[in-house]
Parts: structure tokens; C-alpha cells; sequence
């Protein structure tokens, strides 16, 4: 177990600076005259590692976690996280500098809602002391001027959404936008489904049984049930190998009939069988391929996309707030763009390390 250096614990000079309004540190990253001081990316470390633990449901605060190898290149799981907060923390800092060059100003309302949630956190959590309430921020790097920067900054970013984006904005969507985003992550395909793995369980007076988590118990199928479930694969096997059509044929004997017009998926749909999602990107338009799953046998085709899918009431399922996801991906797409005009602090930014911050899950 490698011996990590703890740069995040404070010291008691260190905290009394703090509290008495102390500055902020080096800049660790820069960008046209804007910048993240190491201060404020020790708060940011905090709040992304809270947010990381509520998110993966395999997160662990521990030195294994950490040296666990993530990914097929070799790379663990803290170099991963350390990464998505330090990419996270420059499209801020990007956010906040195009702000000042594009001459956006945060309305007065903004502001007094950004005072009045933290005067409600002075008062939360240390009884109306703005001393105390500092010393409760000390742990995280930073003191209530800085956090009211800090969630100004978020304010800021959404401002220059706004203004590139937003109704009029300078790069407001329009259909070839849509087509384009529609056409690089969603593929269309027609599901035969046959449930040949399992059955739901009844009680002996026709109920539902449910687990202790709320969810219709499965339990296996019986030898004639699953005898049937054969034979109707057998038969989906020969309509379809004699040339049948698949539309013909999932309409005749798939046990899913729910979306007439086909399922529109991405590589992430929600509560999608993996092996279905995968083998629907592996195909070309008008090929079909037979995929087994634990949920069953399922044979899955490519088919060709609608015009203005999202336009459809029959696609609505798939397409649920389409305009606000493709526009959050141009907005991420065009700040990435500037990422190689970020200026890093290396041997600032180095210190600080998510496997020794705090978690902030408070502010």
C-alpha cells in the first residue's frame, strides 16, 4: 500500500489565517486573465468527491479503491477521479472567463439568491456566527467570501449557457443540430423478444409477490412453459431464415410489442439490456442479429431513422427533453474546445489529490 502524503489536513497557523481572511493560495489553472486559486480547488476536490460517492455505487474512501485498476488501459480509479475533477474545474474556470470576455453581468436577483443561501448556511450551521461558519469552511480550503465566488462562478457558467444557447442565444439549436447529434449517438432498431429465462411469482391467490426491496419476484419456468418458449424460438428461427419479414414476424410472435416504430437508443438509455444496446451500434442499417441475454432471447435489427424523430408523439419516450440534451452537449463541446488554452499549475496542482481531501457534503 503506497504511502500517500497528506497535504490536506490543516495546521493550526494555517487555520487561524483562514478564519482571519487569509489568501487563497497559488492559482493552480488560469485562463484569460480568470483564475482557480488552490484554495478554491481543495473545495472543489470536497464537493466533487461527495458528489462522486452519491454517484458510483461502488465508490470507497480507501487507499484500495484508489489503486483498483479502472479501466483497459491501466488507469485506476483515483487517477480517474482526479482527472474528472481537474477536466470539471478547467470547464468552470473556461465558463468564467468567457463570461467576463462576452461583457455578462449576473442580475440582482442571482446575487441575492447566492447571499441569502449562504446566510441561510451561517445560520444553519453556526447559529448566525460568520466566525464560526468560517472555521465549519476551513476543512475544505476556503472561507464565506470565497464560497460566495465559488457559487457565483456556477451562476457565471450557466450565464454563458444562456447567452450561446438560450432562446436567441448566439448558437441556438436548429434541426441540423438535432440531426447531427441524433445521427452520432442514437441508433433505431426492431426487438423479437421471447422471455425464454423466467416467469413472474403469484401467491396462491393470484398476488404478486414482491422482495424486500418492492420488485415482482422472478422465479423459473416450468418444463412445459419452457418447452413453449422453445418451440417459439425455434419458429421465429425458421420465418426468419426462410427470408420472412422481420416486421412481419415481430409482429406475428414478439412478446414485446410496446414501441410500434421501434426503440430509439443510445450507448446510456436508461434500463436498457446491454447486450441488446450493443449488438444494435455493432450492426448496419437493414441487418439483424439473434442475442441472448438473462432476460431472455431477443433478435434485434438496425432499421434506417425517421426525419425529426423527436418530433414524433410515437418516439416521445426516447426523446424526453431532446433539445435541452443536445444543447448541454454543444455547450460541453464548445468549451472542451478551449481546454488546451487552460494554464496549469503542475507543481501546485500536483499536492492536491482526492484521495486525501475531505468530503463536503454540506456545502
Amino acid at each position: 500500500m503506497k504511502n500517500i502524503k497528506k497535504i490536506i489536513a490543516l495546521t493550526t497557523a494555517c487555520l487561524t489565517l483562514t478564519l482571519t481572511g487569509c489568501g487563497a493560495g497559488d492559482e493552480v489553472m488560469s485562463f484569460r486573465g480568470s483564475g482557480i486559486t488552490e484554495n478554491e480547488y481543495r473545495f472543489y476536490l470536497a464537493t466533487y468527491k461527495s458528489n462522486f460517492r452519491s454517484l458510483y455505487t461502488d465508490f470507497k474512501d480507501t487507499d484500495a479503491f484508489y489503486e483498483s485498476v479502472l479501466t483497459e488501459d491501466g488507469m485506476t480509479a483515483g487517477e480517474y477521479l482526479n482527472d474528472a475533477v481537474r477536466h470539471n474545474v478547467q470547464m468552470t474556470l473556461i465558463c468564467d472567463g468567457l463570461f467576463d470576455e462576452y461583457g455578462l453581468k449576473l442580475s440582482k436577483s442571482v446575487t441575492d439568491t447566492v447571499d441569502a443561501y449562504i446566510s441561510d448556511f451561517i445560520t444553519e450551521y453556526s447559529g448566525g456566527s460568520k466566525t464560526a461558519f468560517n472555521q465549519a469552511l476551513s476543512q475544505y480550503g476556503v472561507n464565506v467570501n470565497m464560497l460566495r465566488e465559488i457559487y457565483l462562478r456556477d451562476e457565471k457558467a450557466s450565464a454563458v449557457f444562456s447567452h450561446l444557447f438560450g432562446e436567441g442565444g448566439e448558437m441556438a439549436l436548429d434541426d441540423g443540430d438535432r440531426a447531427a447529434y441524433l445521427n452520432e449517438n442514437y441508433v433505431r432498431v426492431r426487438h423479437i423478444y421471447v422471455n425464454d429465462k423466467y416467469t413472474y411469482a403469484y401467491d396462491e391467490d393470484g398476488y404478486p409477490v414482491y422482495d424486500t426491496n418492492g420488485i415482482h419476484q422472478m422465479t423459473a419456468l416450468s418444463p412445459e412453459e419452457q418447452a413453449a418458449k422453445e418451440e417459439l424460438v425455434d419458429a421465429i428461427d425458421e420465418a426468419l431464415g426462410s427470408g420472412g419479414s422481420f416486421d412481419e414476424v415481430c409482429a406475428a410472435m414478439s412478446e414485446d410489442q410496446y414501441y410500434k416504430n421501434g426503440y430509439y437508443l443510445t450507448r446510456t438509455t436508461s434500463g436498457f439490456i446491454t447486450e441488446v444496446v450493443d449488438a444494435a451500434f455493432s450492426l448496419d442499417v437493414g441487418e439483424y442479429v439473434k442475442v441472448e441475454s438473462d432476460y431472455g432471447t431477443h433478435y434485434v435489427m438496425r432499421m434506417e431513422m425517421d426525419e425529426s424523430p423527436w418530433d414524433e408523439d410515437a418516439n416521445a419516450d426516447f426523446f424526453t427533453d431532446y433539445d435541452a440534451v443536445v444543447a448541454d452537449a454543444m455547450f460541453s463541446q464548445f468549451v472542451e474546445s478551449h481546454l488546451s488554452e487552460v494554464v496549469l499549475n503542475e507543481e501546485v496542482l500536483g499536492q492536491y489529490m482526492i484521495e486525501d481531501s475531505p468530503i463536503n457534503s454540506r456545502f
